[in-house]
């Protein structure tokens, strides 16, 4: 692991067997519906995964079937910007209401406030600052957030900003870790 600065960011090699990412992509879910993945993350990344089929995905199912955690999100809502996740008006039931009480019981409004504040700050400089792709709790009670990496991807400004963002605010009220797991097959 390297710790990058100002973030404190972890970058790590993740290694995957060519076999999963083959299997994911004929449309065989079954490393992460078979984990101990939370069950929110299950469905969403099944349920994103069936209608985008392809190699979509599969770097964020990776991660969560190979994480012990207590509960989980895939965190592809703009909650960093986008007012609504500080009002919960204008929610789909399901998915986004499930993250928005999430966001609400671990977070918490006041926290959200401040960081959407600082973010619309940065929107000129950075575009939309974004979250990582997960969002994981852990046996300690630490927020894990993580950002999948395939080959040929790679962090945009706007990330780095979201990451700063969630590790300034979200961070003054809990053991944050916020890593980047650069995905690659198995030599």
């Amino acid at each position: 692991m390297k710790t990058l600065n100002p973030l404190n960011l972890v970058k790590i090699n993740k290694p995957y067997p060519e076999s999963f990412l083959e299997r994911w992509r004929a449309g065989d879910y079954s490393m992460l519906t078979n984990s101990h993945a939370s069950d929110y993350i299950k469905k969403i990344i099944v349920h994103k995964a069936k209608n985008r089929p392809g190699r979509r995905f599969f770097g964020e199912a990776y991660i969560a079937s190979n994480m012990e955690m207590i509960e989980g999100w895939y965190t592809s809502y703009k909650w960093l910007t986008a007012p609504k996740w500080i009002v919960g008006e204008g929610l789909k039931p399901g998915f986004e209401k499930s993250f928005y009480l999430a966001l609400m019981k671990h977070i918490g409004k006041d926290c959200l406030i401040s960081l959407q504040e600082e973010a619309t700050k940065l929107v000129r400089k950075y575009k939309k600052p974004v979250a990582p792709d997960l969002w994981i709790i852990d046996n300690d009670g630490c927020f894990n957030f993580i950002e999948s990496k395939l080959p040929g991807d790679f962090i945009g400004k706007h990330q780095l900003a979201g990451f700063a963002l969630i590790e300034k605010f979200v961070g003054a009220v809990k053991p944050v870790s916020i890593g980047v797991m650069d995905m690659a097959p198995e030599k």
